[in-house]
């Protein structure tokens, strides 16, 4: 406690001057200006180091050996000063022989580079990499001086160095100092960076304050974990929104998103081997990353808006990466609350296969061990609570946006239905019972709740029927477009801007339209075949006819986790390359498979009031905006006035996207507004003004500037 009263001051002492060296240094104008900042921190470092030497071994020869570590440090970074202070000198004297000269080619061009320089602001990449290499050894060898200081004990692990790594970058000296020093740099530049990366840098600061290791308390520990991984999901859903609406970003911007979601990946990577292994390595190695990470963003300077901009969307690779991180920081963390929650049982609960016999029962059981452990946290209750409170924040923002109720309504059930079909009834009201209950237990289908077991035959048989009987009334959008967990995934802001990828994307553009391709046919009909195999072997195995697992698991549960819990997050992240709803356009989900077949011959289809505006129609905004990539929707509406398709889900997107109001969607509802004698459609349009070769609705219509009446 005592030494807390002196320590915790020079600890904020110490963040507010590097923060405001930091400043200094992106606006240094000359390399004398760098190498005073370099001193400075120089001397810092050096002052930190030698307490380290005494606090190590108190005695008057570390007293010498301090000291003669600072005299040499000091003198070499005078020595630094002095040399580059003289090379600024001779640059100046260059330039002004050079304008007396009389040189006015030279002088424009020195005046236009030294014009450059100041508007960019920003440190090079030599200047950046040497402070953030200097801010980081202070801060380790102030924790390691604090940490001394104060008493605490190593952690014990492997080595003296590796224990005294891992026990002051996880301490609280290294953490909460570097928190701080986030913070006021946010603070410092706030004027000079863009609102929404200050935004985002600011929310790094908090994640860096709920570091779990920083303090040395269970309870800390949980609550932290739960407060970071909730600052975590806020930082993803701005940056999600951010680029739904910037499309156009930096290349400094694209490079610190990339790395610094990488570095949240190895962040929740390692507190995820901490709770299990109970080893902090992994998570200080990605805290230093962290704050490498964010100071090369912050010395960037005016470079974060000046760099060359261009679309992530022209950029499959990056965003590929960027959806795999993410994917991965969010795998961590979903395993982290279930490890809160559940305890250890959680991992120890999980049945593994031993690996031993053949090369090729070695590799079956590897493939079954991986499957059950990646499957145990992608279809846990805490993994998609936390997906959806993500995904569903970007839905509530895809509402805000919506022009159509009806579409809106829906996109309401998506979220009621996810948090309330997919979690709440399952997980936490109904526990086992829930495989008797039809079109809860067996949501997708063969697997979902288990074995194809007699005593589950009703719930089963009565899942298909109540499903179909949905799809054949309202189309497939009922499961595909609702009670599936895919339509909270892909129908927000973020994941549906992606669907530029379905026509851009080489494999993205053999699935366009409705039509089935080669893949389609091969993918479809082996998902099916194995389905209906796997139902049958279950059952007989169910049944005693024979004995047949899949190293103890029943072959129709691990094939449903294999597709739903596995490939579904491949295809996912995937979307740069396979395109939006790459589970409908490439035929690997059984269960939709079935819903579609239903709705083809049901009643749902989408219709248009007048063909007529479809031909005119010069932008075919339908067929771009559908993110299944079924770009065949205005040629149908021009031969047939509707559109009907086993690949349509009803997601309603074309609807919304027609700039003349005059798509809209029909099934039982229309069907019985029909034989009332009621219009299949509500509304209408009317004062339509030809544009063009087009007729557009008169509310599109923009007032002319200075027109007050028009307003």
């Amino acid at each position: 406690m005592l030494q807390s009263l002196w320590l915790w001051p020079t600890a904020v002492l110490m963040a507010i001057s590097t923060s405001w060296l930091v400043k200094r240094n992106i606006y240094a104008k000359t390399r004398a200006d760098s190498a005073l900042v370099f001193y400075l921190l120089i001397t810092m470092f050096s002052m930190f180091a030698g307490a380290v030497i005494y606090l190590r071994s108190p005695s008057v020869t570390s007293i010498v050996e301090a000291v003669g570590l600072n005299a040499i440090l000091m003198t070499g970074g005078i020595i630094f000063i002095l040399r580059y202070w003289a090379e600024d000198l001779l640059e100046d004297e260059q330039t002004q022989r050079a304008v007396i000269s009389g040189s006015e080619n030279q002088q424009s061009k020195i005046i236009a580079e030294h014009d450059q320089l100041e508007q960019k602001g920003s440190a090079t990449l030599t200047r950046r990499t040497v402070t953030i290499s200097l801010i980081l050894l202070n801060e380790f060898m102030m924790g390691w001086a604090f940490v001394l200081a104060s008493g605490t004990s190593l952690i014990p692990s492997g080595s003296a160095a590796l224990s005294a790594f891992e026990t002051v970058v996880g301490s609280e000296w290294f953490i909460f100092t570097m928190a701080l020093e986030m913070l006021l740099s946010v603070y410092f530049l706030r004027n000079d960076l863009p609102r929404n990366f200050v935004i985002i840098i600011l929310l790094q600061s908090v994640v860096m304050f709920f570091a779990p290791t920083a303090i040395r308390s269970s309870s800390w520990a949980s609550d932290s974990i739960i407060l970071g991984s909730v600052a975590m999901v806020g930082l993803l859903i701005f940056v999600y929104e951010f680029l739904f609406k910037h499309r156009m970003i930096t290349s400094v911007i694209r490079w610190y998103l990339l790395a610094l979601i990488s570095m949240y990946a190895l962040m929740m990577a390692g507190l995820y081997v901490w709770e299990v292994e109970n080893s902090v390595l992994l998570f200080v190695i990605s805290v230093i990353g962290e704050m490498a990470v964010f100071f090369d963003a912050v010395l960037s300077g005016k470079g974060v808006e000046s760099s060359k901009s261009r679309s992530w969307l022209n950029d499959p690779w990056w965003v590929f990466g960027f959806m795999s991180m993410t994917f991965i920081a969010e795998y961590f963390m979903g395993g982290l609350f279930d490890i809160l929650y559940h305890g250890q049982s959680f991992v120890t609960g999980i049945s593994f296969a031993p690996i031993a016999g053949s090369i090729a029962n070695q590799a079956g059981a590897a493939f079954y061990d991986f499957i059950s452990y990646f499957g145990a946290i992608t279809g846990s209750s805490w993994f998609l609570i936390m997906m959806g409170a993500e995904m569903g924040a970007l839905v509530v923002f895809k509402i805000t946006i919506t022009r159509e109720l009806e579409t809106k309504i829906r996109l309401g059930l998506v979220i009621l239905a996810y948090f309330t079909y997919s979690i709440f009834l399952p997980s936490f009201v109904f526990g086992t019972k829930v495989a008797s209950i039809p079109f809860l237990g067996w949501s997708m289908g063969i697997g979902t709740a288990g074995a194809v077991a007699p005593v589950f035959l009703a719930a089963i048989l009565g899942t298909y029927l109540i499903t179909g009987v949905l799809s054949f009334l309202f189309g497939a959008r009922q499961t595909c477009s609702v009670f599936c967990t895919a339509a909270l995934m892909y129908q927000g802001t973020f994941p549906d801007s992606m669907k530029e990828f379905n026509r851009t994307s080489k494999l993205g553009r053999s699935l366009l339209t409705s039509r089935m391709s080669g893949l389609y046919k091969v993918v479809a009909s082996l998902v099916i075949t194995s389905v209906i195999v796997a139902a049958i072997v279950s059952y007989l195995n169910s049944v005693g006819v024979i004995s047949f697992t899949f190293f103890g698991s029943d072959i129709a549960s691990f094939l449903y986790i294999l597709y739903f819990d596995f490939l579904w997050y491949i295809i996912f992240v995937s979307i740069p390359f396979v395109g939006t709803y790459g589970c409908v356009s490439t035929g690997m989900c059984h269960w939709g498979l079935f819903n579609q077949f239903v709705s083809r011959f049901g009643m749902f289809r989408l219709k248009v009031k007048d063909p007529m505006r479809c031909a005119t129609c010069e932008t075919k905004d339908c067929a771009k905006a559908c993110p299944v990539g079924l770009t065949d929707l205005p040629g149908s509406f021009i031969s047939s006035g509707q559109y009907r398709s086993h690949k349509c889900i009803g997601v309603g997107d074309c609807v919304s996207a027609c700039p003349y109001e005059n798509e809209y969607f029909y099934d039982v509802r229309g069907w019985l507004r029909q034989k009332l004698g009621k219009p299949t459609y509500s509304g209408g349009l009317t004062n339509l003004p030809v544009i063009g070769n087009a007729t557009k609705p008169a509310r599109s219509m923009k007032p002319a500037q200075g027109d007050v009446s028009a307003l």
